[in-house]
């Protein structure tokens, strides 16, 4: 049984070339995938900033009616201590308007707080809303590439898949067993060149009496790693420096 390191050349080829082109077929979904998992978490950081900016608004108006309440009493206490006629009662009004006051004065600087934590969040939720936004773009641009890709990827995946069938249609139909197998295990790289004297795969040296059973184009496994050896252009034994063993 021989077969011609031509066609064992052709069939790694073809291999190769389906391999690649799986490889780009599997990688359009997966970007679309990573697209989508991209403006899922734009919507999240959208919404979390969101809510951010609502709870803080909140605090900050709860915060400026205490102020005003606050304001309010102080007035009522001043208005009470010019009508007071008592000394003990005045004092008494005195320290508690002192008391309104200081914490009219701590009030405010954490209402001043909550107004500028209030700019810094809408700072974020325009962030985010712009993040999104391109996110969004991003993403229908990916599905229109890859839309576009696809169609041309599987076109070629069906010629090249023409193209193998052909190929190993021709395959010696006492090899096709021992071919298909090493396919099955190792898909394209089932397949590899003699470098030299050494397997194209794993890079061990091979016999010589490996070198001319390839050189007399009979089906040669590496003994190292199984791969379908082939030679890297067509040779004959008299080409062979070394003897067999």
């Amino acid at each position: 049984m021989t077969i011609s390191a031509q066609a064992l050349r052709d069939l790694h080829r073809i291999h190769q070339q389906l391999a690649d082109l799986r490889g780009r077929l599997d990688r359009g979904p997966k970007q679309i995938q990573a697209g989508r998992q991209a403006v899922e978490r734009g919507e999240k950081q959208l919404a979390d900033a969101k809510e951010a900016w609502k709870k803080t608004r909140m605090e900050s108006d709860d915060q400026q009616m205490q102020l005003e309440g606050r304001e309010t009493k102080t007035e009522d206490l001043k208005r009470k201590l010019n009508e007071c006629k008592r000394n003990e009662e005045y004092k008494i009004l005195k320290d508690q308007i002192a008391a309104e006051k200081q914490a009219s004065s701590v009030l405010e600087d954490e209402v001043l707080d909550k107004l500028e934590k209030i700019d810094r969040l809408s700072e974020r939720l325009k962030e985010a809303e712009a993040s999104l936004e391109k996110a969004r773009d991003q993403l229908e641009k990916t599905q229109e590439r890859v839309g576009e890709q696809q169609v041309s990827l599987e076109i070629d995946f069906a010629r090249i898949t023409d193209e193998l069938n052909r190929a190993e249609a021709g395959l010696p139909a006492d090899f096709k067993s021992d071919y298909q197998r090493v396919i099955r295990a190792h898909g394209d790289r089932g397949l590899a060149p003699a470098e030299g004297e050494s397997c194209g795969s794993c890079f061990t040296i091979l016999s010589p009496q490996t070198m001319n059973d390839l050189y007399l184009s009979k089906p040669v496994f590496c003994r190292s790693c199984g791969c379908l050896l082939y030679l890297l252009e067509d040779r004959k034994v008299g080409d062979h420096a070394g003897s067999s063993d």
